[in-house]
């Protein structure tokens, strides 16, 4: 089996670089992609993206051949585009199943797949048709191959002006709407750049962007907004610039990172704050419930619940949180935010008819523009945000690999829950539905739910957020963060005391 790159199927997605597999690993992998969506999802035809990398044509066109000899119907879109202009085709074709040929953040070497049942709906391992990507890794293990020599149809679809239109509708932005008001827009070179600046124009704003031809290359840096030396020219060309606010893209475009005119961002949540109350409108004030992932810091979800909102605790993962809002859709929940600076939200098919249903989806380019609204609309609010980061101290999420033992992974972070638990934490790890929360947040001084007339003015609070990531093979990581910088540090010592008697005795690594 090792030589079959079984470690690319991944929890959310399919992901590899490019030189661990061969032509022959390849062709292997469509088939088994192909007889899954044809024998599984019973899939009848499948929208296909790409975005910019070096790569991934090869895929798009390994993809599109044997979808069509598997009797599936292909609507492609050739151009490198955003994950977010891919969602927006799969809910124009809400009847196909859909495949998005993109690696996100990762660096140009890296290739992967983003995968979709029709209706808009996640496929992941253990998620999805026959458990989603764990039934594409056992056909590939068993060399499933497509019989036949069908010849399905092949159409070639763009969403670019539907996408750009249904963003500014729903954001509340019109033609000339933004005019006076100067943006910076950084992509990285990534597959976001046209829908993006193409909605901004029209909106009249007064733009700079940077890094906006797509290029696999990467030369800017790896295409992901928390590299620093990827994101530092566009800080000091914000602070030299002048201008109101920016905005970051990744790679793939379904991150976005709001930028303070010193080019500092401005955290998610704390954005999320702001934005939600004109979310709220689009429901008509019937969808009243949020979720923030486990690293959200509790500042932003105090905020978050002034909205008259509820914020409840989601575990990390696009396809965990896509899931749970189409899962509870009908019950109130309306959007989700990670501190990764991905945000998620039911999307009507029609905004004019909320009864067609919803997409839980991401849509950076409806965030970027109702964040800019909000701006334009009222300073003060940002302003007051960006001040209340200020007050926070913060361990930013560490890791700590395991590979040598990963079976001392759990006992390692039960060493940590017992500790906090003897300091007097408060543990959650469950979501409000009983479903596990893939993780564990560790509280002093903080409620389990934020209601709106909660304060945490006057109280000195820390909380510790404690997980095993999904995306990475052996990995615990940890993040702390407090209003009190002594603190802060304290609980994060607490945490470095047990991981370094581990890679001590040799059983991990920072």
């Amino acid at each position: 089996m090792d030589n079959l790159n079984l470690s690319m199927f991944k929890q959310y997605d399919i992901r590899t670089r490019h030189n661990a597999i061969n032509d022959q690993q390849k062709e292997r992998l469509y088939n088994a992609i192909a007889v899954y969506y044809r024998d599984y999802v019973k899939a009848k035809s499948i929208v296909i993206g790409r975005d910019t990398r070096l790569y991934v044509p090869e895929l798009a066109e390994g993809l599109t051949r044997l979808f069509r000899k598997a009797g599936i119907d292909v609507l492609l879109n050739p151009l490198p585009i955003s994950t977010c202009q891919f969602y927006f085709s799969c809910m124009k074709e809400r009847q196909s199943a859909g495949i998005m040929v993109t690696a996100s953040h990762n660096p140009a070497e890296y290739i992967g797949l983003k995968l979709l049942a029709p209706e808009v709906s996640p496929i992941a391992f253990g998620c999805g048709p026959a458990d989603g990507i764990a039934k594409i890794k056992e056909l590939y293990i068993a060399d499933a191959k497509v019989d036949g020599d069908k010849h399905a149809k092949l159409t070639i679809i763009n969403y670019l002006e539907d996408y750009i239109s249904y963003c500014m509708r729903l954001s509340g932005v019109k033609e000339g709407s933004l005019k006076g008001t100067k943006i910076l827009l950084e992509f990285l070179n990534g597959s976001a750049g046209s829908e993006i600046a193409l909605a901004f124009q029209k909106a009249g704003a007064d733009l700079e962007v940077r890094n906006i031809v797509p290029d696999g290359f990467f030369r800017q840096g790896d295409p992901n907004p928390i590299i620093e030396t990827s994101i530092a020219p566009a800080r000091v060309a914000m602070k030299e610039g002048h201008f109101d606010f920016g905005f970051c893209f990744d790679g793939d475009g379904d991150r976005v990172d709001l930028m303070a005119p010193n080019g500092d961002q401005i955290v998610p949540g704390l954005n999320m704050s702001i934005i939600v109350k004109k979310m709220i409108g689009i429901y008509g004030g019937k969808k009243m419930d949020v979720y923030a992932d486990v690293k959200a810091i509790p500042l932003s979800l105090c905020e978050i619940a002034k909205s008259g909102v509820k914020v409840h605790i989601i575990r990390n993962g696009h396809s965990f949180i896509k899931e749970k809002l189409r899962e509870h859709c009908k019950d109130g929940y309306f959007a989700a935010e990670e501190e990764s600076a991905h945000y998620y939200m039911n999307y009507p098919y029609d905004p004019d008819d909320l009864s067609k249903g919803f997409a839980a989806i991401e849509s950076t380019l409806f965030i970027a523009l109702l964040s800019a609204r909000c701006y334009k609309e009222d300073v003060a609010a940002y302003e007051r945000a960006y001040k209340l980061q200020t007050s926070l101290f913060r361990e930013r999420e560490w890791p700590l690999h395991c590979e040598a033992a990963p079976e001392k992974m759990p006992l390692l972070m039960d060493e940590v829950e017992k500790k906090m638990t003897d300091l007097g934490a408060t543990i959650i790890k469950d979501m409000d539905d009983g479903s596990d929360l893939d993780a564990c947040l560790m509280r002093f001084n903080l409620p389990k739910t934020f209601s709106a007339d909660y304060s945490l003015e006057g109280t000195k609070w820390v909380q510790v957020a404690q997980r095993i990531s999904r995306s990475e093979e052996a990995m615990c990581r940890w993040e702390v963060v407090s209003n009190d910088p002594e603190e802060c540090a304290r609980y994060n010592g607490y945490v470095k005391e047990i991981t370094d008697r581990y890679v001590k005795a040799g059983y991990a690594h920072y």
